[in-house]
């Protein structure tokens, strides 16, 4: 149940659980937490919860400063496909963003952003042909960043002692980054 912080509530109730903020991270743990029996309560100042998932608007403009679009759902194996799932109880649907998912547009210029990395790099290569071998080591990097994130956010979930033990050989490729 969401109810408004300037609705009262009964701060003597006992929670297993106090979130500061209501952000994408926050909303997901409190999901988390209360699929496993928890009590969760979670405070947020501002007058919308989400966080960075809503749109703003303020003197006539608008804009979306939150996720328009999450790597990895397409496959329903991946940690956050997974996560996604569980907490939606698989009604989560997910939409295809179609073949350009991103444009960007400086001055008279126009780039598209192509779904699939085949086709983002060669679109790239396309727009910038003396540049590929930075856009093919940028591409790289990112795959390299990726991998070493898993060991990274690992080591976070560790006991303590333990990550002070191992902790170092778990981050280390990661913190090169």
């Amino acid at each position: 149940m969401i109810q408004s912080y300037k609705q009262k509530i009964n701060l003597e109730e006992k929670y297993d659980a106090i979130i500061i903020g209501s952000g994408i991270g926050s909303l997901c743990t409190a999901a988390l937490l209360s699929k496993e029996g928890k009590k969760v309560l979670v405070l947020e100042r501002h007058y919308t919860a989400g966080g960075f998932t809503h749109v703003f608007k303020r003197k006539g403009y608008e804009w979306d400063v939150g996720i328009h679009y999450i790597g990895e759902v397409q496959n329903p194996n991946t940690p956050i496909r997974k996560m996604f799932d569980y907490i939606s109880n698989d009604k989560l649907k997910w939409a295809d963003m179609g073949e350009v998912y991103d444009k960007i547009i400086i001055g008279n210029k126009t780039y598209d952003f192509v779904k699939g990395v085949k086709n983002f790099k060669a679109k790239m290569h396309e727009y910038f042909p003396n540049e590929k071998n930075a856009i093919d080591n940028y591409i790289e990097l990112v795959y390299k960043s990726n991998k070493s994130m898993k060991k990274f956010y690992m080591d976070k979930s560790l006991p303590s002692l333990l990550s002070k033990l191992f902790g170092f050989f778990l981050r280390k490729d990661y913190l090169k980054f």
